[in-house]
């Protein structure tokens, strides 16, 4: 056990020793670390915009080459939104709530090329309060409608 001890005491002593940085060095060499590691995060992120403008000529030049391929089979493209429809009540009524989630519907509508390329996926075509259910039923609700997908087919 004493050897142990020993040959402990003797590693302990011999790093210690060795060491010759002072804080100073090990005060620089965080400092340089921090530099590179701001560097390196600056790199990153400059990749990840690259990255996401990329994916967007991608998708940009993927949805060209179906409309070719469309017109190539001799068809006329087919414009399609994919919407979400919904009703929402302003209530304390977990039933109204579970009612107005379990009656949301999901439909495809053709429509126009201009209308296509004016509307974003989430875009919200419909968000209007239902004035004839508050004057006859006292009932604080509207309508949410929005556009969930977009396909060309």
């Amino acid at each position: 056990m004493k050897t142990i001890l020993c040959l402990i005491t003797i590693f302990m002593s011999v790093m210690i020793f060795a060491c010759k940085e002072t804080p100073c060095d090990v005060i620089e060499d965080i400092n340089n670390l921090n530099d590179r590691r701001a560097i390196a995060q600056g790199l990153v992120d400059n990749l990840n915009i690259l990255k996401e403008s990329k994916e967007a000529e991608i998708a940009v030049l993927d949805e060209k080459l179906k409309l070719l391929d469309i017109y190539a089979s001799g068809r006329k493209p087919q414009y399609i939104l994919k919407i979400h429809l919904k009703q929402s009540h302003f209530t304390l009524d977990i039933g109204k709530h579970i009612k107005d989630a379990a009656n949301a519907i999901d439909f495809e509508i053709p429509v126009d090329k201009d209308f296509y390329n004016q509307v974003k996926e989430g875009t919200s075509i419909v968000d209007n309060f239902r004035m004839g259910s508050f004057i006859l039923e006292g009932s604080f609700g509207n309508w949410d409608m929005t556009v969930s997908g977009k396909e060309i087919r």
